[in-house]
């Protein structure tokens, strides 16, 4: 019986497939309200998409190893284990961290009239923005752990890559597939959140201005309820 193969450069096409379809459908409920909050500065978009996309690659590369060492079935073990709950607590983390970051920003301006004198209360940005940095770490962490979470649920064409991991039964071939897969599923995603899904963001945040810290509050608990519902098992990615 002839074992399976299949190429680095296949597997790339697959994950290429698989990333310009129904991944971008299955993230967009996901990183779509991420970015509607508060975005300061360039590059701030990725620093958003790059720890999600590498916690899908890592995923990714983790199972194709796991499936060339220990055949397809540990995959399987791996994929309806914890998969909805990592994927639900990285979520609920960044929507509390979403509603505590725009609480801390709302501005302390105040002007009380007393007569001919004005009293006036200076806002505190720099406490605020030393908050954020603080904050920024987790916030990674926890895009990481979203991303990692998402690629742990199965697909088709990562079946396909997994069984012919396992039947090359080497943890190398499975490796490489892995990531061969992953590199194609995150790319199209990638480009796709960090320029055209950031810039709508964008457009959102600058015509509701006056309103960006509701509207990150709405985002944040619309990514609580999410990541509520994923880990309980009603939403399935």
């Amino acid at each position: 019986m002839e074992t399976l193969t299949l190429s680095f450069s296949a597997a790339l096409i697959m994950g290429l497939a698989f990333g310009a379809g129904p991944c971008n459908i299955t993230c967009l409920p996901f990183l779509g309200p991420v970015f509607l909050r508060e975005n300061k500065g360039r590059g701030a978009d990725w620093r958003t998409i790059i720890p999600f996309s590498l916690g899908r690659l890592t995923s990714y590369s983790l199972l194709g190893t796991v499936a060339g060492s220990f055949g397809y079935a540990a995959t399987v073990w791996i994929e309806d284990g914890p998969a909805a709950q990592i994927l639900g607590v990285a979520t609920i983390a960044i929507g509390i961290m979403m509603m505590r970051r725009s609480g801390s920003g709302k501005s302390c301006d105040a002007h009380a009239h007393t007569g001919e004198q004005t009293v006036v209360i200076q806002p505190t940005v720099q406490i605020s923005s030393q908050s954020n940095r603080k904050q920024q770490p987790l916030f990674s962490l926890s895009l990481f752990g979203m991303g990692a979470g998402m690629a742990l649920n199965p697909c088709v064409p990562l079946a396909t890559v997994l069984g012919v991991s396992a039947a090359m039964a080497t943890p190398e071939d499975g490796l490489m597939l892995g990531l061969a897969f992953g590199l194609g599923a995150v790319a199209i995603p990638t480009l796709l959140f960090g320029f055209a899904v950031s810039y709508f963001g964008a457009q959102i945040r600058e015509q509701l201005s006056q309103w960006s810290g509701r509207l990150e509050q709405i985002a944040g608990g619309m990514l609580i309820l999410l990541g509520g519902l994923t880990f309980m098992g009603f939403v399935q990615v």
